[in-house]
């Protein structure tokens, strides 16, 4: 009977820890993981526990932070943090680089992706073409996505003014770049 109870606890201890893990790394509308729009740029350390972060101990340095590299365990950056920028301790989130093919959405995009797979699983808001990318909105999710030209076919590589669709990318064109927008107007 102890065992049975032991078996019990653990298993349902395994299954939390597998969803604690799930939404520690989920890519949402005005959420990444345990991040919202909400989170302070102080508050990261005491969230993202698992990674290194450089500390913020004087807030006065917001004024002077662009952009904040966050470490892997294994000492990789797996996201770049820009925060909205604000005078006082409550400057919260603005973007977020995803570098790390850990953070991924519900249906599985996340920056090693294709574009296949972006089509397929999420309707593309705009397509915008650059000198050298091609950035894809997706405003279910919040986020821009960035495909380098050099993956398109020849005749869309060096005009910035035509117009791009969807179906003239190739389903193998890689990610280049993944941003998560956040707004607070949004949610």
């Amino acid at each position: 009977m102890k065992f049975l109870r032991l078996f019990c606890i653990l298993f349902i201890a395994s299954l939390s820890s597998c969803t604690n893990s799930a939404s520690d790394t989920l890519i949402a509308r005005n959420q990444l993981g345990l991040l919202t729009e909400h989170t302070s740029i102080l508050e990261l350390s005491s969230i993202l526990v698992k990674d290194s972060i450089p500390k913020i101990e004087d807030p006065s340095q917001l004024k002077r932070i662009s952009e904040i590299e966050v470490f892997n365990q294994e000492g990789r950056i797996s996201l770049i943090i820009e925060p909205k920028y604000s005078n006082d301790t409550t400057a919260t989130i603005n973007e977020i680089q995803i570098l790390d093919p850990k953070y991924k959405t519900k249906k599985g995009v996340n920056i090693d992706s294709t574009f296949k797979s972006i089509y397929e699983n999420y309707k593309i808001t705009n397509i915008q073409n650059t000198i050298n990318s091609v950035i894809i909105s997706i405003s279910e999710i919040g986020a821009y996505l960035v495909i380098d030209k050099k993956h398109l076919p020849s005749e869309l590589r060096f005009d910035s003014e035509l117009k791009i669709e969807a179906n003239q990318i190739p389903d193998d064109a890689p990610l280049k770049y993944f941003w998560l927008k956040f707004d607070k107007s949004e949610s």
